[in-house]
């Protein structure tokens, strides 16, 4: 498909002639690195070493950037390296002498080049109900396309993607940093890098709609008109995507920014982008290509994956034509690949099939991509179709499921994921295992982490108190409990009925006490089972 941006949208090409002057140079090692495994502090942020050693994943030598030594004697000899993969352990070069290829391909690091096919091998070894009382967000349009999922049941209890870096890979997020449906994002601090891979540049609030509308789904926040997916979480967005044309460089772009986002510490990666035709017809894939092993973004993405991020990527818009398959890098092994659904819960015809062409069971999942609620780079709340957006639906649920047990492995993660979806028992190559339901997904990950049958109460505030308390309940059940503060003497400072949830933890916060008169202050929670009560301190 000429139109890799997975959106059933139409864009006229503008064909770029220098594209088919960039070639993908295999290197041989590393040798001479500036870097060593033993100091990953140097390379990788705290955020990325935190997360390998949550998942117990080993720093390994694919860890290490490109050695220097080897870029600097490319660049030397008069060829531009335009950008470069750690974990390939490749570079892609700008040269409009062919002849110098030759030359290149007989240095003693180079491995090979890659002048016009896609054929690389390589073999990677990865592999009863919450009672629902109120929503916590008055969702607006999105309510549909979260709720087919149950989503809410993971804000109602607290998981809203805090603490979660998300990272988007895309075309450019036009009018991001203007729209006040993302007005919280930086408000909050939540946009915590960006990068331009086309361009070598930070700047990716322009060039195309197609990203801020991917974004919206996940992060967008308008309460009574829209509410996002994860609208509490962080993000990373990353522009891979030249719209205006279409040559193999784009898989290089997007390997280089998936990279990014694992040097950076992102936990998930949502591409609402796919590969399968090109402008030079060389360079396009077969149905056979499909096997996880052969396209370069389809390695990485694996990659990616053993280095636990949670890799989230759209199925691809092609069923209803002769190609009907998906694309890449949706055909990644232990990545989450997700197919488009209608409100009802039908499979839209346009969606991708499987399975991949070594046999594995592809889409893995299925989300809403007819009609899908979203902001638009203009700011209005409106429609549109396609993969591109039932995959960050599930990006951001997928966020905010692992928020409640982060110490699951990604692949832990998609197994839960899969476990609870409708087709799972009979999974098939349009749906997949079906529609995820994340209120059986988060009762599936609460019962891990052993709560008793009993409540339990955590103060988390500080005594004496200033202006406010906090405290976190941990309930065995859904039911209805009385917090109320009072004064020595029994008056009623506060009194208020608050719903809890089974198997959650269920935080509360009781603020505006600068007013309270400075003395003992008793608090007392009073649950179906018992009451607990304490003095504090003002």
């Amino acid at each position: 498909m000429k139109i890799i941006i997975l959106l059933l949208i139409t864009v006229t090409s503008v064909f770029s002639q220098s594209y088919p002057d960039k070639y993908w140079v295999k290197l041989t090692d590393k040798n001479n690195n500036a870097y060593n495994i033993t100091q990953p502090e140097d390379f990788l942020s705290q955020r990325a070493i935190d997360r390998r050693n949550r998942y117990n994943i080993d720093i390994v030598e694919n860890d290490l950037p490109v050695s220097k030594v080897y870029i600097d004697s490319l660049e030397a000899l008069g060829c531009k390296v335009l950008l470069t993969s750690k974990w390939l352990n490749a570079v892609t070069i700008g040269t409009t002498d062919t002849a110098f290829l030759d030359t290149i391909e007989n240095l003693g690091f180079v491995e090979h080049i890659d002048r016009f096919t896609t054929q690389l091998k390589q073999t990677i070894k990865t592999k009863q109900g919450i009672q629902k009382i109120q929503d916590f967000y008055n969702y607006g349009t999105g309510y549909d396309q979260i709720h087919i999922h149950n989503g809410e049941v993971l804000h109602n209890n607290a998981y809203k993607g805090q603490g979660m870096l998300i990272a988007v890979l895309d075309a450019g997020f036009l009018n991001v940093d203007q729209i006040e449906g993302f007005s919280h994002l930086f408000n909050e601090n939540r946009i915590i890098a960006t990068r331009n891979i086309v361009l070598a540049t930070d700047d990716v609030y322009g060039y195309h709609t197609h990203g801020t509308m991917v974004l919206s789904t996940i992060a967008g926040y308008l309460p009574g008109e829209f509410v996002g997916t994860a609208p509490k979480a962080s993000f990373v967005l990353i522009r891979t995507e030249d719209t205006n044309s279409e040559y193999l460089i784009e898989e290089d772009y997007w390997v280089s920014g998936i990279e990014y986002a694992d040097s950076i510490g992102a936990d998930v990666v949502n591409s609402s982008l796919g590969y399968t035709t090109f402008d030079d017809p060389r360079q396009n894939h077969t149905y056979a290509d499909l096997d996880g092993k052969t396209s370069r973004a389809s390695i990485v993405a694996t990659i990616a994956a053993s280095k636990g991020i949670a890799v989230v990527n759209s199925a691809g818009n092609e069923g209803a034509t002769p190609w009907k398959y998906i694309g890449v890098p949706a055909d990644a092994d232990s990545i989450l690949t997700i197919g488009a659904i209608s409100y009802m819960g039908a499979v839209v015809s346009f969606s991708s099939k499987g399975p991949s062409s070594d046999g594995r069971l592809k889409p893995n999942v299925v989300a809403v991509g007819l009609n899908s609620a979203l902001i638009d780079a203009g700011g209005d709340v409106t429609t549109n179709s396609g993969t591109s957006f039932s995959s960050p639906i599930t990006a951001g649920l997928v966020a905010c499921l692992w928020q409640a047990k982060p110490e699951l492995s990604n692949i832990e993660l998609f197994n839960i994921i899969e476990e609870s979806a409708s087709h799972y028992n009979n999974p098939d190559t349009a749906y997949g295992y079906g529609i995820p339901d994340f209120c059986e997904a988060l009762l599936h990950i609460q019962e891990l982490k052993g709560f008793s049958n009993d409540d339990e109460f955590i103060y988390t505030s500080a005594n004496p108190i200033e202006n406010e308390i906090s405290f976190t309940l941990y309930s065995a059940r859904s039911q209805e409990i009385s917090i109320g503060l009072y004064d020595m003497l029994g008056r009623t400072i506060s009194f208020e009925n608050k719903n809890v949830y089974k198997y959650s933890e269920n935080n509360y916060t009781i603020n505006n006490l600068q007013n309270t008169e400075q003395g003992i202050i008793i608090l007392k929670v009073t649950t179906e089972n018992k009451t607990f009560e304490m003095k504090l301190i003002k």
